[in-house]
């Protein structure tokens, strides 16, 4: 097994001022989940909260039975770190757009320098200009726990040469079809491959997080004795020697109850052959509360349906997944675990597999997009998000051995998408000839035209094409993926060396199918491709248009009625749209997790009441998330900064000399002016004006105006930050946008 490298930083560093570390110990929660009923926090407690150990559940009446510990996970904007090229406007350009937009935390806004040009580099400078300083900077600032995908903006390479992992391949088969050629994105989502010099990627299933077929749930996880185990006791089923087998299966489950859910049904199967009800219903309720999702097997399996009238689990059953059974269900990512052969969560010290979600942005090149259409691009995306699109997947099934190579997989998905309401097409053409919106588009040719036809790609849409040079973008042949991004796609990918067309190395076409159950994008390929080591992945990671959040609003606002506080507040927009009951309530304060709040009912009004201490002051940035309660684990993320009315005033920072030469979406900011910005603070020592958290400029004393040269900066939109000093005290103000008109 891998040594883990990036590790969970459950210790998240001190925010960069006021409170201190005494000062987050005295912080005190009070949540109001009724009007009658408040749930007062400990003493002692302290918001020092790892994701690692918060127990969510993620169906509301398993919540309520105490069943489902789920591993947190799902997308939302803390979820992004967005890595941004310091020395290409292109790249600074392209992140200024998107974490406006998608209210990216300053903190998981990392500039690295000195990164290699061109679009091919190799492996060791990737490893150590790249993923390292990557990961080092994301370990530092405590956001381990949250970075679930890594977006790289335009300006990075997009090909690894991989020749010296290559070389260490034995297996003839893998050395002929895994070419010395990976994508910058597959090689960092399998970073702790990279880290360790290890070619495990390099086999033909080594994403395990992927989907697969149903009966995947039931392979053998393990190794050594309890393979043996596991072994035994389906010899022992054969047999029907059933009691033995279900002693064997209950004990394999009781050493992962909160994980492999198949380990406990296949108890109970075995259970419920030899007679033993009580026993099988026992490790039925075990199964839900380890994360079993699919009702449509427990209803279509005899042994199992004959017990299901159970009480408890009947009350579970209605919030079940009754899709039907062919592939495995959607799973929400998450970085803090494992994964195992069976697909399922576990936890890494237990042998999971952990992965880093990882996409480029964009990219802009003579063959890709350029600057204006790739800004283009990831603002329209977001503009899609829990829209519910009218439209259809369409499906490509020419004699084209691209399109070939994906038709087994072609009827599951229409079965899946037409079971859960959408609407389907097949086609025998190289594009689709049919009018009207299409929200999934499945392709198999070398060259599609994909622009001026009679369908339209929606928003928030996802397109791609198996083809052998998608993502090779130093290649003028074949359509590339950034074509499907131009016709209106919010995400494609492709291949950036000689793939084969074998099925393994691209999205099965139940892509879709996952994307349309509610997952992000990002989610829905890396659900869907076995060997992504070659796959470019781009376009808006968090796109989500069919994402079933809670339809609710979460404000924040600071009281002082006696005492300083924070309170929360939580309220029901009542939408006529898709949606979940809230299964939690995450909030984050100056990008510190504070608090996880369990959401077992729905309320018309609740609020979160956070006792402030005293000596704080200044703009707080507060961050309130909804998790829903579908099995997708949908997120949805209210952003606002409170002034806490300290006894120092925060700092103040106003444009006073406005930018010129930076209008336009394909304006990368070189040819800007400078700008004077107004900084202000009463009693100050002195105060510093911060672009994405490094400091540009700064006056001595209390007020004073500063000049910003910002052609260093790139275009759009540009984050600044005033920070007061009073002596070694800081205080920060209220952020400032410095806009552009985008539209000229």
């Amino acid at each position: 097994m891998i040594a883990l490298i990036f590790r969970p930083n459950h210790n998240v560093n001190e925010p960069s001022h006021d409170p201190t570390d005494a000062d987050w110990k005295q912080l005190r929660m009070t949540s109001t989940l009724t009007p009658r009923r408040p749930v007062a926090f400990p003493p002692g407690f302290v918001p020092r909260t790892s994701f690692r150990h918060i127990a969510i559940a993620s169906i509301l009446s398993l919540a309520v039975l105490g069943f489902v510990e789920a591993v947190q996970a799902g997308m939302s904007s803390e979820n992004v770190v967005v890595v941004v090229n310091g020395d290409s406007m292109v790249s600074r350009t392209v992140a200024n757009y998107y974490i406006d937009a998608r209210k990216i935390p300053t903190k998981n806004v990392v500039v690295l320098s000195d990164v290699p040009s061109g679009l091919h580099v190799e492996l060791e400078a990737f490893r150590d200009q790249i993923l390292k300083p990557l990961l080092a900077e994301i370990d530092a600032r405590g956001i381990s726990p949250v970075a679930r995908v890594i977006a790289y903006s335009a300006g990075f390479p997009t090909a690894v040469k991989i020749s010296s992992h290559c070389d260490k391949l034995t297996d003839p088969t893998a050395k002929k079809y895994q070419l010395p050629v990976a994508s910058i994105t597959g090689l960092t989502y399998f970073y702790r491959y990279v880290l360790a010099d290890d070619p495990g990627y390099l086999s033909f299933a080594s994403n395990l997080y992927a989907r697969g077929k149903f009966e995947r749930h039931f392979l053998n996880p393990f190794a050594g004795e309890k393979k043996s185990e596991f072994e035994a006791a389906m010899k022992l089923l054969k047999e029907e020697k059933y009691a033995e087998s279900a002693a064997i299966w209950r004990k394999l489950h009781e050493g992962h109850p909160k994980t492999m859910p198949a380990l406990a049904l296949r108890a109970a199967e075995a259970y419920s052959l030899d007679g033993q009800a009580e026993p099988a219903v026992e490790m039925i309720r075990a199964a839900l509360k380890a994360g079993w999702r699919s009702s449509s097997y427990l209803t279509e399996t005899p042994a199992l349906e004959k017990h299901l009238d159970d009480p408890l689990i009947q009350k579970a059953l209605p919030y079940l997944d009754d899709s039907p059974i062919a592939w495995q269900g959607p799973q929400a990512f998450s970085s803090s675990v494992g994964w195992t052969l069976t697909g399922s969560p576990v936890e890494i010290k237990d042998g999971g597999i952990p992965y880093l979600c990882a996409c480029s942005l964009a990219v802009v090149h003579p063959n890709g997009s350029t600057l204006s259409d790739a800004v283009r691009i990831l603002l329209r995306a977001g503009k899609g998000d829990r829209t519910f699109p009218r439209g259809r997947f369409a499906f490509s099934t020419t004699g084209d051995v691209r399109s070939k190579t994906r038709f087994p997989g072609v009827a599951d998905t229409i079965v899946y998408l037409q079971e859960n309401g959408f609407e389907t097409e097949v086609f025998n053409a190289v594009v689709p000839f049919k009018e009207g919106a299409i929200v999934g588009l499945m392709l198999g040719t070398s060259t599609a035209d994909v622009m001026g036809k009679p369908w339209i790609l929606v928003r928030g849409s996802i397109a791609e094409n198996l083809t052998s040079y998608g993502g090779a973008f130093d290649i003028g042949s074949q359509t590339k993926l950034t074509a499907f991004l131009s016709a209106g796609a919010a995400m494609s990918s492709g291949a950036v060396a000689e793939p084969f067309s074998l099925q393994y190395k691209f999205p099965t076409p139940m892509l879709y199918g996952y994307y349309a159950r509610g997952l992000s994008a990002i989610e829905s390929f890396y659900q869907s491709v076995a060997s992504p080591y070659q796959l470019l992945i781009v376009g808006d990671p968090l796109a989500q248009p069919f994402a079933k959040a809670p339809d609710e609003l979460v404000e924040a606002r600071f009281v002082t009625d006696g005492r300083r506080r924070m309170k929360i507040s939580r309220r029901s927009l009542r939408l006529k749209v898709p949606k979940s009951r809230p299964a939690s309530l995450e909030l984050s304060i100056d990008d510190r997790m504070f608090q996880v709040v369990p959401l077992t009912g729905a309320v018309e009004v609740q609020t979160v009441d956070i006792n402030w201490p005293e000596g704080t002051s200044g703009i707080y940035d507060v961050r309130a998330t909804l998790t829903g309660l579908d099995r997708t684990e949908p997120r949805v993320t209210f952003v606002s900064q409170v002034d806490v009315q300290g006894d120092r005033p925060a700092p103040t920072a106003t444009v006073t000399k406005a930018r010129q030469q930076a209008d336009g979406f394909g304006n990368d900011g070189s040819n800007a002016t400078a700008i004077d910005v107004s900084l202000q603070c009463p009693g100050a020592d002195r105060i510093e004006l911060h672009h994405l958290g490094q400091s540009v400029a700064n006056v001595e004393g209390d007020e004073g105006t500063v000049t910003v040269e910002t052609k260093a900066l790139g275009g759009g939109p540009l984050r600044f930050r005033p920070i007061a000093f009073f002596g070694e005290t800081k205080v920060r103000g209220k952020t400032l946008i410095d806009q552009v008109d985008a539209l000229k």
